[in-house]
């Protein structure tokens, strides 16, 4: 009986609880819709079919035709292919947050822009700069006490008094805000208070300066919470992986597991295709030789030599690791 049949007779529910391959991957099988799965799940499903129907399913045909798709789609570089869900189907990226940042930014120049105040921010900085400018040149010029020791005598040697320039009156531009103006309209002030006046409307215009630019950063900082909210959001939806399948590719295949917490181990000498619920623990795998697929749904690693493999294996991730790494993982023991 072929797979397309086996899934209209008992239905692919039925199928996908018995095998625990999951509805869309059965699909695709049946459609083949190949593009949408990898070599090593196509075969390692195509093992689990087999063992759990035995006699009652063939096949072979749908092997060939898998075989035959990939050799002609196959991939330039032959090494070792660690595919990881997120990287295929996407995730957050980092170039959103800087335009959201760029964005805030761009709204707090627009309040500024809106009230009036850039202009003259933009303004007092002009003046500012040229007030510094014209002190820096009135001190190179020569002091009074200087200026007192000139003496010019004219052709008769009568002494000429030379009359003293007059220093100009520095000026000094601030931002005054409507009612600051609305006051001085009412009335005339005297020199002190006058200049009490223009103290307190330069305070005046620095806070409203001051509480724009605080506006500005709680737009950016609230901007900045709501995009780390979305990606820690989108991060707790990656799936998890629950069964671990060891494909043997060549012969007889020795591989054990150790719980990390428990210090459990469990061992296999297989030639097929070997599911693992992993129970949402912490695991190591070791393999015998090289010549083994390690499929989940979330990545699958394919490999082919004689050395042996060493992995830690979670509800998140598969990671490949070293000798040295799975001793210390092992408490310093090779198995």
């Amino acid at each position: 009986m072929q797979l397309s049949e086996m899934i209209d007779k008992s239905g692919v529910e039925q199928v996908s609880s018995i095998t625990n391959i999951s509805i869309d991957n059965l699909n695709y099988l049946a459609e083949e819709n190949f593009e949408k799965l990898t070599r090593v799940k196509s075969l390692g499903f195509l093992l689990i079919l087999e063992r759990e129907y035995k006699d009652d399913i063939d096949v072979t045909d749908l092997r060939e035709r898998v075989k035959a798709y990939f050799e002609e789609h196959k991939p330039a570089d032959e090494n070792v292919v660690m595919v990881s869900k997120d990287s295929v189907e996407g995730g957050f990226d980092i170039s959103y947050f800087k335009w959201f940042v760029v964005f805030a930014l761009l709204i707090g120049g627009w309040i500024l822009y809106s009230q009036g105040q850039l202009d003259g921010v933009i303004k007092n900085v002009e003046d500012k700069k040229d007030f510094f400018d014209d002190k820096k040149a009135l001190d190179s010029n020569v002091s009074d006490e200087e200026a007192k020791n000139v003496h010019v005598e004219n052709s008769n040697g009568e002494t000429v008094t030379i009359a003293m320039p007059v220093v100009p009156v520095e000026k000094k531009i601030s931002l005054i805000g409507e009612e600051a103006k609305n006051e001085a309209n009412k009335g005339h002030f005297d020199e002190k208070s006058g200049k009490n006046g223009s103290k307190e409307s330069e305070r005046s215009a620095e806070s409203l300066v001051q509480e724009v630019v605080e506006d500005a950063d709680k737009v950016v900082q609230k901007t900045v919470k709501e995009v780390v909210s979305e990606a820690n959001e989108g991060s707790n939806n990656t799936p998890e992986i629950t069964t671990i399948t060891v494909n043997p590719t060549r012969g007889t295949l020795w591989f054990g597991f150790i719980n990390i917490d428990t210090k459990k181990r469990r061992e296999f000498m297989k030639k097929s295709s070997t599911p693992f619920d992993i129970k949402g623990g912490r695991w190591l795998l070791v393999t015998g030789h090289g010549y083994v697929d390690i499929v989940s749904d979330i990545k699958s690693i394919e490999l082919a030599d004689r050395r042996k493999h060493y992995f830690y294996i979670d509800s998140h991730e598969i990671k490949t690791l070293t000798k040295k790494e799975f001793r210390r993982m092992n408490g310093r023991r090779g198995w």
